[in-house]
């Protein structure tokens, strides 16, 4: 039997088959594949590091991707591995070593589960180890795959306990699912973290620290993260390295550009993940400020149909509630992420983001 040797399109078409999506339509960037790629590595490697994860799937993807510089490549992968652990696949918890004491963050699989909704609609939630299917087989016609997320419309005649908790996924309420902070003031947010940091003990040095500036425009994310100056004295969301693992979220206090105090995050709940505690905070400092964070509201190209777009990150709980009642539409021009909604619903999804984010609602035509 000889060796055939395989050109990169027949690579990518056979890998997209055997993720069980159409190649004709769908390739190794295509984000409802990267999805399935993340979450196949991720079966066999965890539990794991976000960081190590993200390195192995890039790997995988060496030569097959058109964007195949290693940071382009890498960026791709760590976006959809955030997508997936906040849509709940994957479970981040932090881990200590029992012989060295260092905290870290790893990823686990979620247990296996589905999520029912209105009309029919059921989310599939979580990942099976050793590359097993979420389901036997029987839902390969009838999932629906958006993004990040898997779907599955039951008839009106069928219980998704008995169609899917057969299947042995177990049923995930969807208010446990879409589980949020409490509603408060964001100034009230703001104070609470300064109390927190104000009991903190000096930090001494820390080298390699990097903070949001407030004073720069919400409307570019990436562009708001720098190192401190010598004209830096307040309160800044930040991140510093640590020795393994990702940066570590914190809140620092800084004089004339020196590192006074700082409080990791997450502060409230331990299990939590930092950068949801740090963005909803980032949210309420900008919303003090007087620069609150932008969402843009647009028509859809159908009838009925709504698009958010988004200039700042959202904690995991807001994106799972846009999950849940919209579909998601990955990066879109002008904005860091977006979603398509019904009509119906934007008027009670504008209020839950003001709400709970505090975010500044613009809608097309109307001055910024």
């Amino acid at each position: 039997m000889g060796i055939a040797r395989l050109q990169r399109d027949d690579v990518v078409a056979a890998t997209v088959e055997a993720l069980g999506l159409d190649a004709a339509i769908a390739d190794l960037e295509t984000p409802e594949v990267l999805a399935a790629i993340v979450r196949r590595a991720a079966s066999f490697l965890c539990p794991i590091t976000p960081g190590a994860l993200a390195r192995s799937v890039g790997e995988c993807l060496d030569g097959l991707v058109a964007k195949d510089h290693p940071e382009t490549r890498g960026s791709l992968v760590r976006a959809m591995l955030e997508e997936l652990v906040a849509y709940g696949d994957l479970i981040e918890a932090p881990i200590e070593d029992d012989q060295s004491g260092i905290l870290r963050r790893l990823l686990f699989l979620a247990q296996p589960s589905y999520v029912p909704l209105a009309s029919g609609i059921c989310l599939l939630v979580g990942i099976r180890a050793d590359g097993l299917s979420i389901d036997d087989g029987s839902l390969d016609d009838r999932v629906d795959y958006y993004n990040h997320t898997r779907r599955v419309t039951l008839g009106s005649d069928e219980e998704p306990a008995d169609v899917l908790g057969g299947l042995g996924l177990r049923e995930l309420s969807e208010q446990g699912w879409l589980h949020h902070p409490p509603l408060g003031e964001a100034a009230d947010l703001v104070e609470q973290h300064s109390a927190r940091l104000a009991a903190a003990g000096p930090s001494g040095s820390v080298e390699g620290v990097q903070i949001l500036d407030t004073t720069t425009p919400v409307t570019y994310y990436r562009g708001r993260w720098r190192a401190p100056t010598q004209r830096d004295t307040g309160e800044f969301v930040g991140q510093r390295p640590i020795q393994f693992g990702a940066d570590q979220w914190c809140y620092c206090d800084l004089a004339d550009g020196e590192l006074m105090r700082l409080v990791d995050l997450p502060a409230v709940d331990r299990l939590g993940r930092g950068c949801d505690e740090a963005w909803r905070l980032q949210a309420a400092i900008d919303a003090v400020a007087g620069t609150p964070q932008l969402l843009r509201v647009r028509p859809g190209r159908i009838a009925g149909e709504v698009i958010l777009q988004f200039q700042s990150p959202i904690p995991s709980w807001g994106q799972r509630r846009l999950d849940a009642l919209g579909q998601p539409l990955g990066r879109q021009p002008g904005s860091l992420f977006a979603y398509k909604l019904s009509d119906d619903l934007i008027d009670q999804e504008l209020a839950f983001l003001e709400d709970t984010m505090w975010l500044h609602v613009q809608r097309e035509g109307e001055a910024s």
